[in-house]
């Protein structure tokens, strides 16, 4: 049964990726087509299942199809959406998806560990902030240690291994982990445990970020991209797309179609003045700033291209998070062959 755009839109926000896999099929590419195996651009149409997580990810899903952005690179996109980082890492390893927006920590670590895992383009940087409640004893984020601080992705998560290296270079936390009591909780709990005092502080994901921020209850202890740019000189590419080698060496015409669709709609994404109504209205934002909020933090955020520089900063930002994660819980280095910039060929 083919599924409609509708169809696969509510899908995204329900985030049912079984729901989604069954009502679709299969889907997949044919590992043996020789136009799917090419880098040249696609002549026919060619399936390609995409996994998600909610925010950022699942709006570039929804303007690349409504704006026929997949079909003009003759791809026929089925997409599962994913509520956790982890869920969706597990789908690119296991080829429950082919390509998935995946985060930069958990790629380089499945490499590390020979689960094949590649990234070839980038999507975006953190859109996400620390706050704590206007009325804490709080005042900066260096006031957390020995206090307890929420992370919605958990310690696994590449927003937390970011946040802990702005917790090191601004604020003189040397062992975000060691030295702050991390709960880990759903995005959508975040902000309930902030209020009732069980957490005194909260790294939030896109959405909460934007309820939180729109309400006037909250104070920004860290801009999590903001800090790290301020530090470094660039934004921490944090989302990219990755797959599988055994996929890319089968399929580098696919990939490198779906880096043109991401690049239009990215580029669409930046300029259009109704995309983030229309996305607002979609994840039930009705405050009437939301749009312009989502704009300023997530338009902000997502980094147009993917080259060798970028994927050198993606490299560095790895090098960064080695001594603040540990070498024996991340990687003791970059893994070989991580980075593919040599996928991509003209795309129209």
């Amino acid at each position: 049964m083919k599924c409609s755009k509708r169809w696969r839109w509510q899908v995204a926000l329900l985030g049912v990726a079984s729901l989604a896999l069954a009502a679709c099929g299969g889907g997949g590419g044919d590992a043996e087509s020789a136009e799917a195996a090419s880098c040249a651009p696609l002549t026919s149409k060619q399936p390609l299942k995409l996994g998600v997580n909610p925010g950022a990810q699942d709006l570039v899903t929804f303007v690349m199809q409504e704006q026929g952005f997949a079909e003009k690179h003759n791809l026929d996109v089925t997409v599962s959406s994913f509520q956790n980082p982890s869920a969706l890492h597990a789908a690119i390893g296991q080829h429950t998806v082919d390509v998935g927006f995946g985060g930069l920590t958990a790629m380089a670590v499945a490499r590390q560990q020979g689960r094949g895992a590649m990234i070839f383009d980038v999507l975006t940087s953190p859109s996400n902030v620390v706050v704590t409640r206007n009325d804490s004893d709080i005042r900066t984020f260096s006031d957390l240690r020995g206090r307890k601080l929420g992370a919605f992705g958990g310690r696994s998560s590449a927003t937390f291994a970011i946040t802990s290296i702005v917790a090191k270079e601004k604020y003189g936390i040397d062992d975000l982990g060691g030295q702050v009591d991390i709960i880990e909780a759903p995005d959508a709990a975040m902000l309930g445990l902030l209020d009732a005092g069980n957490i005194d502080a909260a790294l939030i994901g896109t959405t909460a970020t934007v309820q939180a921020l729109l309400s006037g209850k909250y104070r920004t202890l860290s801009d999590i991209s903001e800090d790290y740019q301020s530090a470094f000189g660039t934004l921490p590419g944090h989302v990219l797309g990755a797959t599988t080698d055994d996929f890319a060496e089968s399929h580098c015409g696919v990939l490198n179609a779906f880096s043109g669709a991401l690049d239009d709609t990215v580029a669409f994404i930046q300029t259009d003045p109704n995309v983030w109504a229309d996305y607002a209205k979609k994840i039930e934002l009705t405050d009437p700033r939301a749009p312009q909020m989502l704009k300023e933090r997530v338009g902000s955020r997502y980094i147009a291209e993917w080259n060798q520089e970028q994927a050198d900063a993606e490299a560095k930002l790895i090098e960064q998070l080695i001594p603040v994660l540990g070498a024996d819980d991340f990687v003791p280095a970059v893994p070989d062959g991580l980075f593919r910039t040599d996928l991509r060929t003209a795309t129209s």
